[in-house]
């Protein structure tokens, strides 16, 4: 028989009249990987911190390893022995891996510290676990899968029964993601329970044991075993569909071309992009994108090889103004890098107008032509005086506005689906669909490509800094992550 180790019985978070958790009931036994798949990450963050810490509740009761530790009536902010695994470290950068494992631990109580006693239980805990970490170094010097095996052997030394794994597919590389994942599943083959949070099934499907889909503060369904499957899930996301492109004409000729380009990450890598063509880059290691943006934008040079754009030299001098060269860059967090958060939805999106026009003062009847078109098109929104207070999805689109309002030659995005939840993915799909109609080329750089299929028309596989493998679009069926 299994052990329930978490129960949430009709929990329910009412916050500044807003509910963000909506008569909750979901159950997790020990020893599983239990799936969470957010439609909208409205309650997401509130949930995770209900898991960890016994903050107060609206309604409801929660149980904890076969007790009692949090209801309506009271609660007592006590922390549950939860591990959560994310994208922000919880680990100390200038200390060492020891440190953090045993020195900062709760309850440790040595004065004085025998480092080397320390390093070899340090090693042989890690031994003992599987986990490979070079125990010497600085939490600052690991790769983000060295990093989060930190932390999952800290929680584990820490008696957790519980590890909250948040999108790693946003911060881990194809390989990194899938050692990991391997990772997961030997705890649980040890009797710890994983809560895996993702914003995309597929992902999900491929290690957990059943899926909870978990929409605006509810959960709408779980999936057993038996039932995850594509088929299963399409009802439940029918309206976060994207439109399949419609008929093309043949690609014109390459508007970006990388001739055998090396850097210090890239080692030869080859690619032409043509006009309104999506090129999808899966970035195997997770290294590359800082070096095409570095070349793209002047503040790198090629060891060997060269850029052309539309056929001609693309030099550092040119990429030092790589606006004007119609070039545009989107980060990965682009709502906190891209925003001017206490100025109008209006001042930021056209915000690039002067460069576009080659202008300094924008007629007024520019701006009013430009509001008729995008009213409509955004809503209300576009009258906030200060983006600061708009939704996440909001502010994202809005850059996406931008990028279409300047009608670049080349839009590069780096992760854009790593931010938000399914919807906001499904939106910004949307949003580049409508980019690449206008003939912009769009180059999507990732460790997870997800739905980045949908709108793509390529995919090259990048290890080592140089393509392993390219799909075209008809042959998308045969990439099996």
């Amino acid at each position: 028989m299994r052990r329930e180790l978490l129960r949430m019985d009709h929990v329910s978070l009412i916050q500044n009249g807003e509910t963000l958790l909506d008569n909750l009931n979901f159950q997790m036994f020990a020893g599983e990987i239990m799936g969470l798949l957010t439609g909208r990450n409205k309650g997401h963050d509130q949930l995770i911190s209900l898991v960890r810490r016994n903050l107060p509740i609206s309604f409801g009761t929660v149980w904890y390893d076969g007790r009692i530790v949090n209801n309506y009536a009271y609660s007592d902010g006590s922390a549950n022995r939860v591990c959560v695994i994310e994208q922000a470290s919880h680990l100390v950068e200038s200390l060492s891996v020891v440190d953090n494992l045993f020195i900062l631990r709760k309850g440790f109580k040595k004065y004085f510290i025998n480092e080397r006693i320390l390093r070899e239980q340090a090693e042989s805990f890690l031994k003992e676990n599987e986990i490979e970490v070079n125990v010497k170094k600085r939490v600052s010097a690991l790769t983000n899968l060295e990093r989060c095996l930190v932390e999952l052997g800290k929680g584990l030394l820490s008696g957790c029964r519980l590890i909250i794994v948040d999108n790693p597919g946003n911060f881990l590389s194809h390989q990194e993601l899938v050692w990991f994942q391997e990772m997961l599943k030997r705890v649980r083959d040890e009797g710890i329970s994983v809560l895996y949070v993702a914003n995309h099934h597929q992902e999900l499907f491929r290690i957990v044991d059943r899926t909870t889909l978990f929409f605006d503060g509810r959960i709408m369904k779980v999936f057993e075993r038996d039932e995850m499957t594509d088929e299963r899930m399409a009802p439940y996301i029918t309206d976060w569909f994207v439109p399949k492109a419609e008929a093309e004409g043949e690609p014109e000729e390459g508007v970006l071309h990388f001739h055998s380009v090396h850097t210090e990450f890239l080692h030869g890598l080859c690619f032409v992009l043509h006009r309104g063509e999506c090129l999808t880059i899966l970035d195997m290691d997770n290294r590359i994108a800082g070096d095409i943006v570095s070349l793209m934008t002047g503040d790198g040079g090629c060891i060997r090889g060269r850029i052309t754009l539309e056929h001609s030299e693309y030099t550092p001098k040119q990429a030092e103004h790589y606006l004007e060269a119609g070039i545009a860059i989107i980060p990965q967090d682009c709502a906190r890098t891209l925003l001017f958060k206490e100025r109008s939805y209006m001042e930021n999106l056209t915000f690039l107008l002067d460069r576009k026009l080659r202008k300094s003062v924008i007629p007024s009847k520019i701006y009013k032509s430009i509001r008729n078109e995008y009213g409509p098109v955004v809503g209300e929104v576009i009258d906030e005086p200060m983006v600061a207070g708009l939704p996440l999805e909001e502010q994202i689109a809005l850059i996406y506005h931008r990028i279409r309002l300047f009608k670049p030659r080349v839009l590069i995005c780096i992760q854009p689906l790593a931010k938000g939840d399914m919807f906001v993915r499904m939106r910004i799909l949307a949003l580049l669909r409508e980019i690449l109609k206008m003939g912009t080329a769009v180059l999507i750089l990732t460790s997870n490509v997800s739905d980045t299929l949908d709108i793509s028309d390529r995919l090259m596989v990048v290890e080592n800094g140089d393509c392993v493998v390219s799909y075209e679009k008809n042959e998308f069926d045969q990439v099996d992550w």
